[in-house]
């Protein structure tokens, strides 16, 4: 049940304003785009202005430039704890604008309860919905135990430069719990799959396409290699199942190229051929065990080719699976806010993509839940939305949450 001060709070929470301030931050271009150098900067001047509209006192640091972080913390007893609210500044590529309806990727329209725009649903609502919950609760003149931190990062869509950042710099040494806004319908997601990213180049020798015995084509070794990939990844689903909350692991060739460097001509048989792959892993899972399975059977193609054909294998990325149990502190507290703000029973799941709440875990040791508004199946598509009904349940959710967490004084 919510207490009267709660409700003091929630009462200082303006929906028109969590709504406008969404489109405000959607309608400013934040992909980042390495060709010219735009990045996440003007958005991060958005959230800059508004934290310190509110009075929070406000860290902004250069990741790389052109690309910096904000950071702003609502201070309270000196060794309470800290809540961290995290959320990015970057979105995903608009692809073809002129394939977007509602006025385009930047317009914020809102039709019905959707509000339409990239970036609306990944994750600059749940974004705004930090900010909006910490200023309702500074309107209300209430005091708190601990502090809210509120980090608004680069480079989540990328290698997660700005959360590293974060990292290193030594922000996550002090707080206890982070809550990460990303778009999950405002379930709270307590297990998160890891992932790995894997570059496999094949070499033979190059040569030409109507005199192929003169040289060794890489093509037809990577491709068998794909096949025993593909054949991995039955045999790691028929050993571990599907996952509670995470489903099936999954290993995805993504990028694929031959030749890898050059121009590609149409008689010409290829040296090198190149394949990204994406591995998606359980709990019972390590990016090391897979790594040497797939050098493993690297030198079984290899030796199928008698040896005419070299593999080199190189991750490019490893993230590890996060988990949080129900019993944990900020879990129940968002259990029963949820229950208090949305008058339902929360829904538990899991995260099949990799959050910046991963290395905020792995790298921080900050436990994590991943919960915020915004429709699963939406991010990175054409026509991106986001409800507004969840937005504001989100708003509520997480100032009820902040005051239970960390106490008021």
């Amino acid at each position: 049940m919510l207490t009267d001060v709660e409700k003091r709070v929630l009462d200082c929470i303006d929906p028109d304003e969590v709504v406008v301030w969404t489109q405000e931050l959607v309608r400013i271009p934040s992909a980042y785009r390495p060709q010219t150098g735009e990045g996440e900067e003007q958005a991060a001047a958005w959230v800059r202005t508004r934290f310190e509209e509110m009075g929070l006192e406000t860290h902004w640091e250069v990741v790389v430039p052109g690309r910096p972080n904000v950071i702003g913390l609502l201070k309270g007893e000196q060794g309470s704890q800290t809540l961290m609210f995290e959320g990015h500044t970057d979105v995903v590529t608009e692809g073809d604008a002129s394939a977007w309806t509602h006025g385009g990727p930047y317009s914020a329209e809102i039709v019905n309860d959707r509000l339409y725009g990239r970036g609306a649903n990944d994750m600059k609502g749940g974004l705004v919905a930090a900010m909006c919950a910490t200023k309702a609760i500074i309107e209300s003149g209430i005091r708190l135990e601990g502090t809210i931190l509120i980090g608004a990062v680069v480079d989540e869509e990328g290698r997660m430069a700005g959360i590293k950042h974060f990292v290193e710099r030594g922000w996550a040494d002090q707080v206890d719990a982070a809550i990460v806004c990303e778009p999950e319908e405002n379930h709270l997601c307590i297990a998160q799959k890891g992932v790995m990213w894997l570059t496999i180049t094949c070499t033979g020798i190059m040569a030409h396409g109507g005199m192929p015995l003169t040289g060794v084509n890489s093509a037809y070794p990577m491709a068998r290699l794909l096949i025993k990939l593909r054949d991995l990844e039955a045999a790691e689903i028929a050993r571990l199942g599907a996952h509670e909350f995470l489903g099936q692991p999954s290993i995805t060739p993504t990028i694929l190229r031959s030749p890898v460097s050059g121009e590609p001509q149409n008689n010409v048989m290829p040296a090198q051929t190149e394949v990204t792959v994406d591995f998606r892993l359980l709990p019972d899972q390590t990016p090391e065990d897979l790594e040497a399975k797939v050098r493993a059977l690297a030198d079984r193609v290899t030796a199928d080719e008698n040896g005419r054909v070299q593999f080199e294998v190189e991750v490019i990325e490893s993230r590890p699976t996060t988990f949080i149990s129900r019993d944990a502190e900020i879990v129940q507290v968002l259990h029963q806010a949820y229950q208090d703000t949305a008058n339902k029973e929360p829904v538990y799941g899991g995260v099949p993509g990799s959050t910046d709440g991963t290395i905020l875990f792995d790298q921080g040791g900050v436990p994590i839940v991943i919960c915020g508004p915004g429709d699963i199946h939406v991010p990175h598509h054409v026509d991106e939305w986001l409800s507004i009904d969840e937005l504001i349940e989100a708003t509520h959710l997480y100032a009820v949450a902040a005051i239970r967490f960390l106490g008021i004084a």
